[in-house]
C-alpha cells in the first residue's frame, strides 16, 4: 500500500464515520521517508484536512467540494496492529492568531516575576 493511499483510504474513513457534518478533504499530506509498502509495522500518517461546503449527507463528489475558509482539521493515524487508530484535531483557523497573541504578555509577566524572584534570592544569600 503506497502512503498516498493510505492517506486517502484514511480521509474516506472519516467522511464515513462523519467526523464533521462537512465533507472532508485532504489539503497536504507530508511525506515519508522510508513508508514501509508492506505495512509489515508500525506506520505513521501526517496529513492535513480541511472541511468542504458539501455537507456529508448531500452525497456529493469530494472533488466537486470547495473547500471552507475556517476550520482545519490535522489528523495523525498511527496503527494498532490490524486496526486503524484516528485521533482527529480540528482547529478553528481564524481562532488560534489570537490565543497567541493574548498568550505572549503572560509570557512577559511570568518571566519577570522569575527574574525578580532571583534577584531576591541573591539578595538573600549574600
Amino acid at each position: 500500500v503506497s502512503y498516498g493511499d493510505a492517506v486517502s483510504a484514511a480521509v474516506e474513513l472519516l467522511n464515513m464515520r462523519a467526523v464533521s457534518p462537512y465533507v472532508l478533504r485532504l489539503r497536504e499530506a507530508q511525506p515519508r521517508p522510508g513508508w514501509d509498502l508492506q505495512l509489515s509495522s508500525l506506520q505513521r500518517l501526517n496529513f492535513t484536512i480541511m472541511e468542504t461546503r458539501c455537507l456529508v449527507r448531500s452525497g456529493a463528489r469530494l472533488n466537486a467540494c470547495e473547500f471552507k475558509e475556517d476550520g482545519v482539521c490535522s489528523v495523525p493515524v498511527p496503527q494498532r496492529g490490524s486496526h486503524l487508530a484516528l485521533n482527529v484535531t480540528c482547529v478553528d483557523s481564524t481562532v488560534d492568531p489570537i490565543r497567541v497573541k493574548r498568550f505572549w504578555p503572560l509570557l512577559r509577566v511570568a518571566v519577570k516575576m522569575v527574574a525578580a524572584g532571583i534577584n531576591l534570592f541573591k539578595v538573600i544569600v549574600r
